[in-house]
């Protein structure tokens, strides 16, 4: 193999992204191997191909998913996390990527739902608890606490004594 090809097999491809701001970047592609990008924007897959994703860059198209599951309007969605509305409605509707923060706070909401579903083992059920008042989280309802770790993990220890049978 030539000087040439050998670089080009050593460094990342790139694609085109549009960054929040509406310019263009450049953003490292998936490498072969990996899940889907659909897959790993809706924070599935191993934990490192998740945190690989996220800072590489989650689009705001997750986020219609994300409060469908919740059976809430994204504009509910978006008080409850606290994300600012104008902006988050401006960036999924150009497919724009989150900023750190509102991925990270839309990903809580995202791992909060699977393990409510593991736990309740019902959607109805883990639609009801999350969007309920709870009397051992403060008398504020799980969904939300996401928008700081330390009330994510609160929700999440919460989730754990429930299945573990204590009572929450």
């Amino acid at each position: 193999m030539n000087a040439r090809a050998e670089k080009s097999v050593v460094q990342p491809a790139f694609e085109h992204a549009v960054a929040g701001n509406g310019k263009t970047r450049l953003r490292q592609a998936l490498p072969d191997g990996w899940r889907t990008a659909a897959d790993i924007a809706a924070f599935k897959g191993s934990v490192t191909v998740v945190i690989d994703a996220m800072r590489h860059g989650v689009s705001a198209a997750i986020v219609p998913g994300v409060a469908q599951r919740f059976g809430l309007s994204q504009d509910k969605l978006f008080e409850i996390l606290r994300l600012p509305k104008s902006t988050m409605k401006a960036r999924i509707g150009s497919n724009a990527l989150l900023s750190p923060v509102e991925q990270d706070r839309i990903y809580r909401a995202d791992r909060v739902w699977d393990r409510a579903v593991a736990v309740l083992e019902d959607e109805d059920a883990a639609r009801c608890w999350v969007t309920r008042e709870n009397r051992s989280l403060g008398g504020v309802t799980p969904l939300s606490l996401l928008d700081t770790e330390a009330g994510y993990e609160l929700v999440l220890d919460t989730l754990g004594r429930i299945a573990h049978g204590v009572i929450a």
